[in-house]
């Protein structure tokens, strides 16, 4: 298989090119086998169109940084195994609702398909929100345990001490209405807004006087500034829709589907 590396500067990670698979990778080391183990996993399931790796911790390499990532109804995420210590409990190739992008793999049709990373996110949530798209179209997603690799947490912005706290919560706005169905929101409606607003205000109220309070609130105003281009990008997404709302609910709040 040809790879042709397209290399950024090392903060920003690695990409490369497959033939027909993208890998994507900022983790800071991978097993010798890591890129063998995801492109077979892709060759064995034609239905599954991205895969996430084990990433363990670079400096504790006992310890799982991630292994994929869960998301509920109203748009939480969890990074399924983080922190755990790694007692070969995850050793089953497991179907996931989102791949991680720290060192994943990515069919190259899919990309076609649905588009590549938004750009609008710059980082944090771009890989649920391409995620969350690929689903909507029939993509499924796959945690393959053999594929290593491993990651120094934070690395990438831990410099911008609020920049984090800023992108976190615009981009968990922009995937979320950009891609969750009118039927689903509909059907949810309570639930959704009791929790949105519930944060929003145990944020406000209890933690009014903390300085990442104000990027917290500064990165929701930025994303309903968007709204224009979260109505744009919704109406195309949920165009390019596949699956039924009854498979969409059965990989929501599930660690492992």
């Amino acid at each position: 298989m040809k790879i042709i590396f397209l290399t950024h500067s090392s903060d920003q990670g690695h990409r490369f090119r497959v033939e027909q698979y993208f890998p994507y990778l900022i983790a800071h080391q991978v097993d010798p086998k890591w890129l063998e183990e995801l492109c077979r996993a892709l060759d064995e399931h034609p239905e599954v169109g991205s895969c996430n790796s084990k990433m363990l911790m670079y400096r504790e390499r006992g310890r799982i940084n991630g292994l994929g990532i869960s998301m509920t109804v109203e748009g939480d995420i969890d990074i399924l195994g983080w922190k755990e210590v790694d007692r070969g409990q995850y050793e089953e190739e497991r179907l996931i609702f989102a791949v991680g992008a720290g060192a994943s793999l990515y069919r190259r049709k899919m990309f076609q398909d649905i588009g590549l990373f938004d750009e609008t996110f710059f980082a944090n949530f771009e890989d649920v929100d391409v995620s969350f798209r690929a689903q909507l179209a029939g993509y499924k997603a796959l945690y393959v345990p053999k594929a290593i690799a491993y990651h120094m947490v934070g690395a990438t912005i831990k410099k911008m001490k609020y920049l984090p706290t800023y992108l976190n919560n615009r981009n968990k706005v922009l995937f979320y209405w950009k891609s969750m169905p009118d039927e689903m929101i509909r059907k949810y409606f309570s639930r959704i807004l009791w929790k949105r607003s519930g944060f929003i205000l145990k944020r406000v109220l209890v933690n009014f006087y903390k300085l990442r309070t104000y990027y917290f609130l500064k990165g929701t105003f930025a994303a309903y500034r968007r709204l224009p281009y979260i109505l744009k990008e919704r109406k195309r997404i949920q165009a390019m829709r596949r699956v039924s709302i009854d498979y969409l609910e059965s990989i929501l709040d599930k660690n492992f589907i």
